[in-house]
């Protein structure tokens, strides 16, 4: 019989791997209740927190590919949530802003946003919550990803 290695019983990174797998699923079912997207909801929370952006910008605050974005983008065009205008200078470099359309739709789905979230930290104190998020902000340090 062969013995284990004792570390991979507590290895961490397996655990933050299935908590962010399990955790975006429930939240993309909660979404998907109410006819959003996860990418719906982060393209409008980004633009909602940063203001308007240039795509690029957008894309890479998102950590996704910028073919990636544009079909995001096209749909919420389309249901009028954004709206993209391109400067004269530049043709290559929208920006990207929600519309009061936008604005509403960020507010509907922010509701189901805050319930996820309680639902997903349900039984942690808010020093539990607090701590989790300064331990995995470091983790993020600690890999160069902040």
């Amino acid at each position: 019989m062969r013995a284990e290695p004792a570390w991979l019983r507590q290895s961490i990174a397996p655990k933050l791997r299935l908590a962010a797998k399990e955790a975006r699923a429930y939240f993309e079912g909660e979404l998907g209740k109410s006819g959003a997207t996860f990418a719906t909801w982060t393209v409008l929370a980004t633009l909602k927190l940063e203001g308007p952006m240039i795509q690029r910008s957008l894309a890479q605050y998102l950590s996704i590919e910028g073919p990636t974005l544009s079909r995001h983008l096209e749909t919420m065009e389309r249901r009028g949530f954004v709206v993209r205008t391109r400067d004269g200078s530049d043709r290559r470099a929208a920006t990207v802003e929600l519309t009061e359309d936008g604005e509403a739709m960020y507010l509907e789905i922010e509701s189901i946003a805050l319930r996820s979230q309680e639902q997903m930290l349900h039984g942690l104190s808010d020093d539990d919550v607090s701590q989790l998020s300064k331990l995995l902000q470091q983790i993020l340090t600690n890999v160069g990803a902040d």
